[in-house]
């Protein structure tokens, strides 16, 4: 390990120590270009940063996992082009964009979920260790990292030729694991699949570990912390599962949640069926809903690592892709309901498709901004953008104080 190797390592576990802890760790500004396009959200005039742009349908790796590295630099982020899917890097600090990834598998499309983009890694199931500065992808079923900073590409494995990589991938906080799912080959989520496994592959000792196995093309798995794991979801419903190393096996947590990103003080969640917004704590199986504004149709639950500041992507359908906004929970009411919640931006059209298509939003390591997908109406293609977030205080009157063992508050 390298000097750079060690002094990012040492920071990347400080940070995960902390959130293990629930203590958000303060994480200095990120320094971003002036070169990139600045302009104004539709309706409230919030300030955006264009980070990419041109022929081609940009966007993160995916808003569960993070993007951008432990110093800040660089962004790790999909771009497809002219038949071709490959990670690119981009440093934020002069806006100059290198591609990070030359994979050839000629079927990289996620089905059901995303649209194809042709030649190249393996759509939506790269993640990066923060940890090891480490970009992991799928070329098929070779298994690739390439160090984001040097652009030393390496294999690391391959899942056997009856087996295909099938869901949204994680690395663990510390850097020790990458966690992915692989399945039956041709399975596909929504149709009958026996033997589905939540696997990890130790970066230093090259060994694989079976966490669990399911009947289902389940398809994200990610980290609550380096040793456990959530899952979505089951075939016959929507639903979240938790997982980890010792146990091989995995219980449910809450039917019908559809999206739930981790964060310090528990999984933020959506229950689309029964219009509630929540706060789930895994290991004390401890939770807390309230209900959604009325206008909410489909949405995503942001992702605010430290589990301080609650926001959410609502959008009319989950595969429409041209009215899209955000909003975030300024304050929760429980006396007499009235929340108090803030317009982030107005309808910000997308264009193609997909998970290409949606925001996808998560809040940025300095807790400045918003990184998200959005469309550039100049190409009709997908771009990744910052919202300025920088004004935004923590939501009122939500966290682990309202958690309890049968999430028995009244909605409000």
């Amino acid at each position: 390990m390298n000097r750079r190797q060690f002094l990012q390592t040492g920071m990347v576990m400080t940070l995960a120590a902390n959130r293990l802890a629930g203590a958000p760790a303060a994480a200095p500004p990120m320094a971003i270009s002036e070169r990139f396009r600045r302009l104004k959200a539709p309706e409230t005039g919030r300030t955006a940063v264009q980070l990419t742009s041109g022929e081609a349908q940009c966007y993160p790796l995916y808003y569960y996992v993070p993007s951008i590295t432990a110093d800040h630099r660089y962004l790790v982020y999909h771009r497809a082009a002219g038949g071709q899917l490959q990670l690119h890097r981009l440093d934020l600090t002069t806006a100059e964009s290198v591609q990070l990834t030359h994979a050839t598998c000629e079927d990289t499309q996620w089905r059901p979920w995303c649209v194809d983009s042709g030649r190249g890694v393996l759509d939506h199931r790269s993640a990066l260790s923060v940890a090891r500065g480490l970009a992991v992808y799928f070329d098929g079923r070779r298994v690739r990292a390439v160090d984001v900073a040097t652009l030393r590409d390496e294999p690391l494995f391959e899942i056997p030729d009856d087996r295909d990589a099938y869901g949204r991938t994680a690395c663990t906080p510390d850097g020790q694991w990458f966690v992915y799912i692989h399945v039956p080959k041709g399975a596909v989520w929504g149709e009958p699949c026996e033997g589905a496994v939540v696997a990890a592959y130790h970066f230093d000792t090259r060994r694989h570990q079976v966490l669990c196995r399911i009947d289902a093309a389940v398809f994200h798995v990610t980290d609550y912390d380096n040793d456990h794991f959530v899952v979505t979801h089951p075939a016959d419903a929507p639903g979240m599962l938790l997982t980890d190393f010792t146990s091989g096996r995995y219980r449910l947590l809450r039917e019908g949640v559809i999206h739930c990103p981790t964060t310090a003080r528990g999984i933020a969640y959506e229950v689309p069926d029964e219009r509630r917004l929540g706060l789930f704590d895994p290991l004390e199986t401890r939770w807390f809903e309230f209900l959604m504004p009325e206008h909410f149709e489909y949405v995503h639950t942001g992702c605010d690592p430290a589990g301080r500041l609650f926001f959410y992507e609502n959008s009319t359908d989950w595969d429409r892709f041209d009215e899209h906004g955000m909003h975030a929970l300024v304050r929760l009411d429980r006396v007499d309901g009235n929340h108090a919640w803030r317009r982030l931006t107005g309808t910000w059209p997308t264009y193609i498709g997909g998970q290409k298509a949606h925001f996808h939003p998560r809040l940025t390591p300095d807790r400045k901004w918003i990184l998200f997908t959005g469309g550039d109406p100049a190409s009709e293609t997908c771009h990744v953008f910052l919202l300025d977030a920088s004004d935004l205080a923590d939501s009122e009157g939500i966290g682990p104080h309202l958690l309890s063992p049968t999430g028995e508050h009244d909605l409000v």
